[in-house]
C-alpha cells in the first residue's frame, strides 16, 4: 500500500510541475548510426554519389525528417549532442546544423570523459581508467547532474543512439536505433511517449 500511495503521491507532484509549465524535456542525440545510417550510405554508393562531404558522413533523409517529427511536436526540447561529432566543437556543430538544415537547435553538449579515477578504500589506492571517447551513460548522468538538477521531476530526457552502455537507471529513457535505418517511425512514437 506504501508503494502505491508514493507512487500516487510522485504522480501528483509531477503533474503540478507540468501544470506549472517547469518540466523541461531533453533529447541527447547521437548521430552515427542515428542520423547517417547504412541504409543511405549504401543508397548513395549505388547512385554514384558521394557519402560524405567536407564535414563527413551524409544524413539520413528520412531519420532527420523523423528527428524533425519528435522536435515538432515536443515544445521547447532542447537538444543535447552526446555523439563524438561535438569533439569539433560548438561553432563547427552550430555551423553544421545550419548547413545541413537539421531540425531545432542544439542546447547543449554533454561533458567529455576523458578518465575515471577509482579509490580502493581497503588498500587505500587510486586507479584510473582512461575512456578515449568517454563512457555515454556517465557523460549523460553528468549533463542531467550539473543542468537539469537534483528533482527528477523538473525534467524528463530521451537518450537516442545506436549503441546500449547505459546505465539500468537510463534504461526507461532509451531508444536504442538500429544503424541501418537510424530514427525511425517506431522510434518517434516512443520518443514522444517518454517526453510527453
Amino acid at each position: 500500500m506504501d508503494i502505491l500511495n508514493n507512487r500516487y503521491l510522485e504522480a501528483l507532484r509531477r503533474n503540478r510541475y507540468e501544470e506549472a509549465g517547469e518540466v523541461q524535456r531533453y533529447l541527447f542525440l547521437d548521430i552515427d548510426g542515428v542520423l547517417n545510417t547504412i541504409r543511405y550510405s549504401n543508397f548513395l554508393v549505388d547512385h554514384h554519389e558521394d557519402e560524405v562531404d567536407e564535414d563527413g558522413a551524409l544524413f539520413d533523409p528520412e531519420a532527420v525528417n523523423n528527428l524533425a517529427c519528435i522536435i515538432e511536436n515536443v515544445v521547447d526540447l532542447r537538444i543535447i549532442i552526446s555523439s563524438t561529432w561535438r569533439l569539433k566543437g560548438w561553432e563547427w556543430m552550430q555551423r553544421l546544423w545550419k548547413k545541413r538544415k537539421l531540425p531545432g537547435a542544439i542546447y547543449s553538449f554533454t561533458p567529455v570523459l576523458e578518465v575515471v579515477c577509482f579509490v580502493d578504500k581497503i588498500n587505500r589506492k587510486d586507479s584510473t581508467s582512461v575512456y578515449p571517447y568517454g563512457t555515454r551513460a556517465l557523460e549523460v548522468n553528468e549533463w542531467l547532474r550539473l543542468y537539469a538538477g537534483q528533482n527528477s521531476l523538473t525534467y524528463k530526457y530521451v537518450i537516442l543512439d545506436d549503441v546500449n552502455d547505459f546505465l539500468v537507471m537510463q534504461q526507461e529513457h532509451v531508444i536504442i536505433t538500429d544503424p541501418n535505418f537510424g530514427i525511425t517511425k517506431e522510434n518517434v512514437l516512443k520518443a514522444l511517449e517518454i517526453l510527453l
